[in-house]
């Protein structure tokens, strides 16, 4: 289908116009007898038109066509979950996920939440929490990926109305920084460093040229500067997948009982809602929270259980192998903080 028709047809969805886009995608289907772009508009609009029997009779037919297409796996595991058929959803989502290299960040992160979401009405809270940490390891790895590729300079953190001082410990923060320890690691970096004073002005003062957010010197020590995180912060503001995750993950900890992580993620969930989004989803959940008369004393101390970067044994291992390896070199410090990569992939802060 040409661009400029998907546009069209994408305008119309992102406005829930569907009875127009219903019209546009019939006045055009001469023109595309046999396209997958057309059969998964047909598919998806039928679904938001709530004819679901007939958008997956429609899916089935184009499934046969396109059996890898990520588009329609993904239709056809929304249908399912609609439908109840938790199983037959789980089963297409997971088509998604292994054919990922041919699939967007933004679908692989929304495949994995939906795929979360399955498993929560499926009753399966383990594997829930297990792909919404996925997700966001996710969008953590191609927001890092984008701000070590194209790094923002200071000018472009300007009148932003963020600033990262250091001394922010949400669970965003968490996220962000275990992500940039583990592809650190796994570059061969010798040490990372966190400073926030006098020597990340100084890098940035003497290295006008380069990006201000990670800086790698010639002895494979990284410096990981403030604009790394606040390009996080404005990264993951930049849309509702972040707040929407959070968000899915509080509900998920307030029904299982656990009030205080759940008004921790609903509260974080708030702050990165984007501007102009209408999102109310995570106000219900803390009003629920508030009027349960839940304690507003938590813990400070006993960490954010979620934002668990998830990784494979051998990944675990080989990690905690390297880290303790520079510990014992004395290598792996930072500027004011030191943090350590437990054994379930959670960065720990050291007193």
């Amino acid at each position: 289908m040409i661009n400029a028709h998907k546009q069209q047809l994408e305008h119309f969805i992102k406005h829930k116009d569907y009875s127009s886009a219903e019209s546009f995608l019939i006045s055009i289907k001469s023109e595309y007898p046999d396209d997958l772009d057309y059969w998964y508009f047909l598919v998806n609009i039928n679904r938001k038109l709530g004819r679901v029997e007939q958008a997956e009779e429609i899916c089935q037919k184009a499934i046969l066509k396109y059996p890898d297409s990520s588009q329609l796996n993904f239709e056809l595991g929304i249908i399912y979950q609609t439908k109840g058929e938790f199983k037959k959803a789980i089963e297409h989502f997971k088509i998604v996920i292994e054919t990922k290299e041919d699939v967007s960040l933004t679908q692989v992160v929304d495949t994995l939440n939906s795929l979360a979401l399955t498993y929560k009405y499926a009753g399966d809270l383990v594997n829930s929490l297990k792909y919404y940490n996925l997700a966001l390891e996710e969008l953590a790895q191609g927001i890092y990926m984008g701000i070590k590729n194209d790094p923002l300079r200071g000018t472009d953190l300007q009148d932003t109305g963020f600033n990262y001082t250091g001394e922010e410990e949400e669970g965003w923060v968490r996220l962000a920084t275990q992500i940039v320890i583990k592809n650190s690691a796994n570059d061969g970096i010798k040490a990372c460093r966190f400073p926030t004073g006098e020597t990340a002005q100084k890098i940035v003062k003497e290295s006008p040229v380069i990006g201000v957010a990670i800086y790698d010197d010639k002895d494979t020590n990284r410096y990981v500067l403030p604009a790394y995180f606040s390009s996080f912060y404005l990264a993951l503001k930049s849309n509702i997948y972040y707040s929407n995750i959070v968000n899915n993950i509080g509900v998920l900890y307030s029904e299982t009982g656990d009030n205080g992580e759940a008004k921790k993620c609903f509260e974080e969930s708030i702050r990165f809602i984007p501007k102009g989004v209408e999102y109310k989803n995570p106000y219900i959940g803390l009003e629920s929270l508030q009027k349960n008369n839940v304690s507003e004393n938590i813990d400070k101390q006993s960490g954010n259980k979620f934002f668990v970067v998830p990784q494979t044994e051998k990944e675990i291992e080989q990690n905690r192998k390297k880290i303790e390896e520079l510990r014992a070199k004395g290598l792996l410090q930072e500027h004011e903080k030191t943090f350590e990569i437990q054994k379930d992939g959670t960065v720990v802060e050291e007193e």
